[in-house]
């Protein structure tokens, strides 16, 4: 009986929705969110809650496969966050390594071991027990680095016969892939989030594939092909990083991260007092914002620490100013247009 009815549901749900995206915007009086359910988690954020993964259409149980361990409900949300950076760069060698939802290194490389390794530097304290995830396959060689430190979960495009045999010993590691040699993404066509009494829904944000290439350069200086590349870096891992954020990439690694504070400027500055402390460099790297710089107060920062190049979407009323003050720097400073708040 359960089965037949949910059977109807959703097939019912499937045409209402299809009929509101095509006369409504898909903003009609009923919205439906259908999951097919795949597994239970062992409990959700906290032991006290129940959780259950479920997808849209087949994606996880067509794509996803474990090969070790048992995905928790926070794992599975710091895989999504994770993979969603590492697989913004196309066929690029990334690695993006998460902890409680918020990237805490990323890096392109020409080998995927010298991006783990790089990416590994930007946080190496909050790196251990994190997610990492690799848009590549996982050979012996980086197993064995990666074995030099406890992780929690790595999750790649695949992960080879000799490299699983590398991670065996590791008794609390699990390891996920999609077996395919890059991460594979769904690439949503909505997002929703729940709130108390309800849920609040969206089309999904994404950066555009020219959105950087088309920004507006508003300064004197314009930047060079390696500091455009990594504000392109810095830019994406930014749309994809709570907010209030700002991220500092150089030489294609994350260098630097501020996220989920309640101003811009405590952004950057608990950013680049993060990388002091990890005796990191910043000096010429790219700066991106998701939101715009309210106030001058985010480039004096950035200037101090020898920021060369921002990035962010503009439209402040105080714009004229934050372009002054990058002049002043002699900064390039690029303006996207466009803003991804991510709450």
């Amino acid at each position: 009986m359960i089965k037949a009815y949910e059977h109807t549901a959703a097939y019912d749900s499937m045409i209402a929705n299809y009929m509101n995206k095509r006369f409504n915007n898909g903003m009609g009086s009923k919205q439906f969110i259908v999951g097919n359910k795949v597994m239970d988690t062992r409990y959700g954020e906290n032991p006290h809650q129940k959780g259950g993964l479920y997808e849209f259409d087949t994606f996880f149980s067509q794509n996803f496969k474990t090969l070790k361990g048992e995905a928790s409900f926070n794992n599975l949300t710091d895989i999504s966050g994770a993979v969603k950076i590492a697989a913004a760069f196309g066929e690029e060698n990334a690695i993006c390594i998460v902890k409680h939802g918020n990237p805490c290194g990323f890096a392109i490389r020409d080998t995927l071991v010298d991006a783990y390794t790089e990416a590994l530097k930007c946080d190496p304290v909050s790196a251990f027990g994190g997610v990492v995830a690799v848009n590549g396959v996982v050979t012996k060689e980086l197993a064995e680095k990666m074995n030099e430190m406890f992780l929690e979960v790595i999750i790649a495009g695949s992960i080879d016969e000799e490299a699983k045999k590398v991670f065996e010993p590791k008794k609390r590691l699990k390891l996920f892939e999609y077996g395919s040699d890059r991460i594979m993404l769904s690439n949503d066509a909505v997002d929703f989030k729940h709130i108390d009494g309800g849920f609040v829904f969206q089309d999904a944000d994404r950066v555009g594939a020219d959105e950087v290439k088309n920004a507006k350069l508003v300064t004197k200086h314009s930047a060079s092909e390696q500091e455009l590349k990594d504000a392109e870096i810095a830019y994406k891992i930014a749309s994809l990083t709570k907010s209030n954020c700002v991220v500092y990439v150089k030489n294609s690694a994350m260098v630097a991260v501020g996220m989920g504070m309640t101003s811009r400027v405590d952004a950057a500055r608990c950013a680049l007092r993060k990388a002091e402390e990890m005796g990191l460099d910043v000096s010429g790297s790219a700066l991106a914002s998701e939101a715009f710089f309210p106030f001058r107060d985010s480039i004096d920062a950035a200037a101090g620490a020898g920021v060369k190049t921002v990035i962010e979407p503009g439209g402040s009323v105080r714009d004229d100013e934050v372009i002054a003050a990058a002049d002043e720097y002699g900064m390039s400073l690029y303006f996207s247009g466009i803003r991804h708040f991510l709450h």
